[in-house]
């Protein structure tokens, strides 16, 4: 070999003993890596323990990286992975007038090479979008997202590297007072409510849950920090430090405490004892200190979901410790992270149990989510009427085994009812799923939805005439773009007004929601068009007759010519869920058993209860024994405390569907003096009686007081993705008690 040439290779002998080697470490591998990280060559090791790798020789002298140790996929392998996995490490200088290099000798004991067998772990989980339509709050899948799986270091190995000025400020924690800790900033505050909620009933508005338990205050004293701090758990939101409110207040450890006062040793040896316990404090304190390695990247499906095998680090003896991000892409060669919660620490997976489910759930704009695909348990080609808007058909009286016709539980009244009490109203838009059996197999393509009152003739079912689309997204020329399918309504043979089945897949890419409420409905119900509201006349009685009460809403089933089919004839089963719950497995129940099957016109029928016509809200003049205050002032001059002062109010719906609540102020920062609620009456004979008090106590301790007084009557109709608070109604009132003045002699 000529001095100072270039040459192709040099030829690296790789020599290893494997101390009591298993039978179930098939291959061991050995691999070359330049300084810098590059792959140079990878050899698995022969029967007598021997591998030859080949490493190209410049000019320059060379620092070469052989690391022996298991098998890793070659979309893993680089060297940071090789050590990770416990990979044996040997460097080499190669110079370009050596001649021959010797053997490079490996001997592996037994606790190197337990890190190589039996360290593979199953990760899995599911990415979901927070959607909020209406008020309510949905998660949807988050389909075709790329989902980085990162390994986190140790606790061990965090704490032996925190600074001494890091560990005093942990001394500082555990023995003495909590420090402020500040706490991300809490949401905005809620919209201006259109009505006052002064009153202690129930409001037709109230504050979001996550405000209710968002608590951005400074750590409580240490007496009560682990109630604080326990129950931890790595999500997104509400902040770490409030997810737990169990009242379990006791004092930390004494030997943790004690060991604070002590050496670092032994105070680091009692913090990794506890530190489950203080696992949420360190993660605020220290969030960049805490190191993570990528060590997988997985795709989820249609529904979400992800899964992979990784392996585990032979750095970290324990359970893995994961944390995940999530990526999709918007545009060619543009990627945005749409789940990346931070700081680390507080969103680490630690000791992931292998197998367990992850969920992580994001509300990034962009993030594209896909239709619900919950797993749905029935019998083969079923058809199943899933809700209307959001609500399980399984909340509607009459359509669940407890209160079907003729059940026990049935109450006639209550016919068409959510949960018993609440009618339908606005537009509703049943939800329908269908068994991709029906059009692949039975060539089933086509169905119809019809409503109509119960005492109408079969001729006077109304079609539903409403656009129904469903949108997906495909890839052109390297961009994504959003696709209309359209589902109907159309006509097909003689039939009109069908719509078409959605099929499984979409003729390109994959089914998209932009919009989570039109983009789930199956048909279109303007209950307004055909049942509209009536109000009340000048004496608060109701005019006109009902347009409201019991409406059924037909699904049929159509092939692909357009021609009727038997259900029953073809094996089809009608099915509801048997549950309020719409996410997770949907169990199912027979709509036949139920009543809502008419084998005689071959289609599903659902009976609800409709109800348009508003509230009605009326404060009168409150009186003084009897004398109403003057309408232009309000002004009631009383010269008894003992007076009697009563304050009457109408609160109204036509068939009693609302509930109302009546309170009273005086000033502006005193407690109620008066707070009502209840249900609305029918008309005002049937009003509930005024409230009275007497002037003392109104007043309490004033002379002169003035009052506020405020009703507000809330519908309690539902278009099954939110309350139709269009139908509400308000009033507002203000009088005045003053002590009436002895004129002078």
């Amino acid at each position: 070999m000529a001095t100072g040439s270039t040459r192709k290779g040099m030829p690296l002998e790789v020599q290893a003993t494997i101390v009591d080697r298993p039978a179930e470490l098939k291959t061991v591998m050995a691999y070359a890596f330049s300084s810098g990280g590059a792959l140079l060559d990878a050899q698995p090791l022969d029967k007598e323990g021997r591998a030859r790798l080949t490493v190209p020789v410049g000019k320059e002298p060379a620092d070469v990286r052989v690391v022996l140790g298991p098998e890793i996929e070659k979309d893993a392998l680089d060297v940071g992975e090789a050590l990770r996995r416990g990979g044996a490490e040997r460097h080499v200088a190669l110079r370009p007038t050596a001649e021959v290099i010797p053997p490079i000798r490996f001997e592996v004991n037994p606790d190197v090479w337990r890190c190589w067998i039996g360290r593979l772990c199953v990760v899995k989980g599911t990415l979901m979008k927070r959607v909020v339509s209406g008020g309510v709050t949905l998660h949807l899948p988050v389909c075709r997202a790329v989902v980085d799986v990162f390994e986190v270091d140790p606790w061990p190995r965090i704490i032996v590297e925190l600074p001494d000025l890091d560990i005093d400020r942990l001394r500082e924690i555990v023995d003495g007072p909590w420090p402020p800790i500040h706490l991300p900033p809490p949401p905005p505050p809620p919209p201006i409510l259109p009505e006052f909620t002064f009153g202690s009933a129930p409001r037709p508005f109230s504050l979001p849950g996550s405000l209710a338990s968002l608590n951005p205050q400074p750590l409580p004293p240490r007496g009560s920090r682990v109630a604080q701090i326990r129950g931890f758990d790595p999500q997104p939101d509400p902040p770490v430090l409030a997810v737990a409110q169990q009242a379990m207040a006791a004092p930390l450890p004494a030997a943790l405490v004690l060991a604070a006062r002590g050496p670092r040793v032994a105070f680091e040896r009692a913090v990794l004892d506890h530190v489950d316990l203080l696992r949420p404090i360190l993660c605020w304190l220290y969030p960049l200190r805490v190191r993570k390695t990528k060590i997988a990247t997985l795709t989820t499906d249609d529904c979400g979901h992800f899964r992979g095998v990784i392996w585990r680090s032979c750095n970290n003896s324990d359970k893995p410790d994961l944390y995940f991000t999530a990526r999709q892409r918007l545009f060619p060669s543009f990627w945005i992270t749409i789940y990346e919660p931070t700081p680390v620490g507080c969103h680490t997976h630690w000791n992931y149990a292998c197998g367990t489910e992850v969920s992580l759930v994001t509300s990034h704009p962009f993030a594209r989510a896909c239709p619900p695909c919950p797993p749905v348990v029935a019998p083969n080609n079923w058809v199943l009427f899933m809700a209307i808007g959001n609500t399980s058909v399984w909340r509607i009286h009459g359509a669940n085994t407890t209160t079907r016709v003729g059940a026990p539980g049935h109450v006639a009244a209550k016919a068409g009812l959510v949960d018993d009490t609440a009618p339908w109203g606005g537009t509703l838009r049943p939800r329908l799923e269908f068994d991709s059996s029906l059009r692949a197999d039975l060539g089933v393509k086509y169905y119809r939805v019809s409503y109509k009152r119960p005492t109408e003739a079969d001729t006077e079912w109304r079609h539903g005439t409403e656009a129904v689309n469903r949108h997906y997204t495909r890839e052109v020329a390297g961009d994504l773009i959003l696709e209309q399918f359209p589902l109907g309504p159309t006509t097909v043979g003689t039939s009109p007004h069908l719509y078409e089945i959605p099929p499984a897949l979409p003729p390109e890419g994959q089914w998209s929601i932009p919009n989570v409420v039109l983009d789930t409905q199956n048909a279109v119900i303007p209950t307004v068009a055909v049942a509209p509201g009536l109000g009340f006349d000048s004496s608060f009685n109701p005019v006109g007759t009902d347009q409201g009460g019991l409406w059924q809403i037909r699904v049929e089933l159509f092939d692909a010519a357009g021609s009727q089919v038997d259900p029953e004839g073809l094996g089809i089963t009608w099915r509801v869920p048997e549950s309020t719950d719409l996410s997770g497995t949907i169990q199912t129940a027979d709509a036949a058993t139920l009543g809502l099957v008419d084998a005689v016109r071959n289609c599903m029928i659902v009976t609800v209860r409709v109800d348009n016509n508003p509230c009605a809200a009326l404060i009168d003049a409150p009186t003084l024994d009897g004398v109403p205050a003057p309408a232009q002032c309000g002004v009631m001059d009383y010269t008894s405390r003992s007076q009697t002062v009563r304050m009457p109010f109408l609160a109204l719906q036509r068939n009693a569907f609302a509930t109302y609540s009546f309170a009273v102020r005086r000033g502006a920062d005193s407690p109620l003096e008066v707070d009502l609620s209840g249900t609305a009456a029918t008309s005002p004979a049937t009003s509930p009686a005024a409230p009275t008090s007497s002037v003392d106590d109104l007043l309490n301790t004033c002379q002169t007081a003035g009052f506020a007084e405020h009703l507000y009557v809330a519908h309690t109709a539902t278009d099954g993705w939110s309350r139709q608070g269009q139908y509400d109604a308000q009033d507002l009132r203000a009088f005045v008690l003053a002590k009436k003045m002895t004129p002078a002699p």
